[in-house]
Formats: C-alpha cells, structure tokens, sequence
C-alpha cells in the first residue's frame, strides 16, 4: 500500500492537541444518541413488518430482498453528498433537515398503496439518514476530546442499537395489535418531535464553545484528494464493509429466519429479536468505557482499537457459523452471544474514524467511508433473499455473512494503519 503517492499516517509526526471542552458535552451527546435511536427504529421498522407485508403484498424472498436493500440505493450515494454539506453548512442544520426527510419517509410508509411507493419511500429515508453519521462524527471531533472519544462514541452507538431494541419490541406489539400501517404512522410522529429540543441543545452547545470552534476553524482543511489517498480509509472501509455486511444480514432478515427457519411465532421472534439489540446495546456501552479506562491506563489508542475491532469479526463469524448447526434450545444463546459480539466493533469503528481524520476532515471522510462500506446494506439483503429463495433454507446466507465477518479481522490486522491522527498540515498545497 505504500507509493502511488499515499501518505502513510503511521509516519507523520505527531499532530496538535485536539479542541474541545475538558467536560464532555453530555446534553449534546444524549440528544446524537437518541437521534440514533429513532434512526435506526425508523430503519429498522420495514424488516419487523416484513413478515406481514410479504404475505398481504405477495412477494417472493428475492422481491423482498430488493424492497429491504432499497434504503441503500439512496442512502450510500448520498453519504459523500452529506459530508460535502456538513463541511461547507455545518453539521446541525444538515442533521436537522436529514431527520425531519427520513421522518416524513416512515410516517408515509404507513399509508402506501402498493410496492412502487414502498420502494420509493425507502429511497426517500435512505436519502433523509445519510445526514447522520458525517454530521455526528463531525460535531463529536469539534467538541470532545481525545481522552473522552470513545465514550462519547459508544454512548452515541448504544442508541443505534436501543433504536432497533425499542423499534421491534414497541413496534411489534403496535403491529400485533393495530396492523403494520399504524406501526409506521406512530414512529414518524413520534421521531419528528426531536427536532424541538434539538435545535435548543446545538444553540446551546455552540454559545459553550465558541473558542473551540474558533481555533477549528484555523485548522487546514484538507481535499478530497488528500483525503482519499489515506490507506487508513480504504482499510477501515473494507473492516466495517466485512461487520456492516453480517449486522445487516441480521438486521434485515433476523425476523424472517427466527419465523420461517426456526418456527418462531410472531411473539417469540420480537422478543428474541429485543434480546439481541439490548445485548448489543449494553456490549456497546460497556465496551467504549472499558477501552477509554484501557487507555487511561496505558494502552495506545491504536492497540486497544485493534483489539476489540478483530475480536469483534471473529467473534460474530463464529456465532452465525454455530446458527447453522445449533438446535432450537441453543439458537437463543447463540444470538444473544452475536450481540454481544458485535457490540465490540461499533464504539472502536467510529472512534478510529475520528482519530484520524480530526474535526476538519471527519465530516468528508466519514461521508465517503460510510458510502463505500454501507454498499453492504445493498448486497446482503439481495445477496440473502436469492440465496434463500434458491436454496429453500438459510444455511448458505448463514455462511456467507459468517464468513465475510470472518475477513473483516484481516482488514484491521493488516490494512489499517497504525492508529494515529494524520497532520494535514503537511499535505496543505
């Protein structure tokens, strides 16, 4: 990876204290992590109803595959899009009109009509939540320091994982009870009312650090050029291509194998469906405070990374390859031990983006990593509905998630870098 011009970050002296605040701003973090909650309830909310949807509107698996992968059409082209805006714009009024966009999306989602505008609604959300990630990232980079990254990171990823939690156990009992058309209609109103006390927490976080982003704004701001020549991107791209692959396996079609593979009814589906996100909810929170305690301690940002990213691809591989094999009594162990594995990865994944790129770049670079490595919410819903559908059972599409989460550990032991952040000051023209 070395020539063709790439600028190696491990070989860059070392870069400026980063700005930010030396308490963590914990109103701004809590309101970025219940925004991720509705997120991703709001994503998630299609693949809870699928087993209805597909029954009422007729859908062979392959069709459904396309319905659940059409998110993704809008919402990887547009990343790059979003992190452009968040640069020249700024981050809050991006994430503001991206949320108000993906809300509206899953409220209509309710009242549609047939496939053509079910389809077209998801590309309308996939375009409405491309906004997060570069606009989160970006103000998480301005306004928390090093020492507090991952925490704040984590606390933030815990909500991405509440989010579905909430979205299936709250969603699904609406659905039991009232039909799948009011389970969209009662998340789209329900998410629009963060924007309210939203606009109120940016306001006030921005007043706390003016200096911050003052000395921001003096910051180098490095091209796309400079930014796409970094091997840490494209390394830590393909690590979260391989893990985004096997959690959205999980995430899109979990409700249909625990139903159509296993036999579960609709009640034990939502609540073994609930005890997998809870569990990677809590394995996330407990994993960004133990690697900021690690680091504390001693331990370089780059071991401590590496260390739960790799553990984390090992871990879930293994967990799907048992879903193979494993009687009824143990698939429930052994799902919950996927969410406690895939826990591992999202506090380190972010964190290390950040570390990186800094405050002046994390907006573009998270757009373009997150367009490139969410082209894995394109091809594993499609990739498992043909599987499927060929096959009669869920083995292959079990093996193929397992075994990419699997490569996923070669990426981050021996593409990515070591982690540290890169000066953009020597590559300014």
């Amino acid at each position: 990876m070395q020539g063709g011009g790439k600028v190696e970050p491990a070989r860059l002296p070392p870069a400026p204290a980063r700005p930010g605040p030396a308490r963590p701003p914990f109103a701004l973090v809590a309101m970025l992590a219940l925004g991720l909650l509705i997120n991703y309830a709001d994503r998630g909310s299609l693949a809870i109803a699928a087993p209805l949807i597909e029954k009422q509107l007729g859908l062979s698996p392959s069709q459904l595959g396309w319905v659940l992968s059409a998110f993704f059409w809008t919402y990887v082209p547009f990343q790059p899009v979003s992190g452009w805006l968040v640069d020249r714009v700024g981050a809050a009024r991006v994430l503001a009109g991206g949320f108000a966009l993906w809300s509206l999306a899953t409220l209509l989602t309710g009242l549609t009509s047939g496939l053509v505008m079910l389809v077209g609604l998801r590309l309308l959300m996939g375009a409405g939540e491309s906004v997060f990630y570069p606009s989160a990232l970006s103000l998480l980079a301005r306004e928390v320091r090093d020492r507090h990254r991952v925490r704040a990171t984590g606390t933030m990823q815990f909500g991405a994982l509440v989010g579905p939690a909430l979205g299936t156990l709250v969603g699904g009992l609406i659905m039991a009870r009232f039909g799948w058309r009011a389970m969209f209609v009662s998340l789209g109103i329900a998410s629009l009312i963060w924007l309210v006390p939203w606009m109120r927490v940016v306001n006030r976080e921005r007043q706390e650090t003016t200096a911050s982003r003052a000395s921001v704004g003096r910051e180098p701001k490095p091209t796309f050029s400079a930014i796409l020549r970094q091997r840490a991107l494209w390394g830590g791209t393909a690590g979260i291509f391989c893990s985004n692959y096997a959690f959205y396996f999980v995430f899109t079609w979990l409700p249909l194998y625990l139903t159509h593979e296993r036999g579960l009814s609709l009640l034990a589906m939502t609540r073994m469906t609930t005890a997998f996100y809870i569990v990677d909810a809590l394995s996330v929170l407990a994993t960004a405070w133990l690697l900021d305690a690690w680091i504390a301690r001693g331990a370089t940002i780059n071991r401590a990374y590496k260390t739960a990213l790799v553990c984390s691809s090992l871990g879930v591989g293994t967990c799907l390859l048992l879903c193979t094999g494993v009687g009824l009594p143990l698939i429930g162990i052994t799902i919950v031990g996927l969410g406690f594995m895939d826990g591992l990865n999202s506090p380190a994944t972010c964190a290390l983006t950040q570390a990186f790129a800094g405050p002046s770049a994390t907006g573009r670079w998270m757009g373009v990593q997150n367009a490139a490595a969410n082209t894995a919410g394109m091809v594993a819903p499609v990739l498992t509905g043909y599987l499927v559908e060929f096959t009669g059972h869920y083995t292959a599409a079990l093996v193929v998630a397992g075994a990419a989460a699997l490569c996923g550990s070669l990426a981050w032991l021996l593409v990515v870098p070591v982690v540290r952040p890169v000066d953009w000051r020597t590559l300014a023209p």
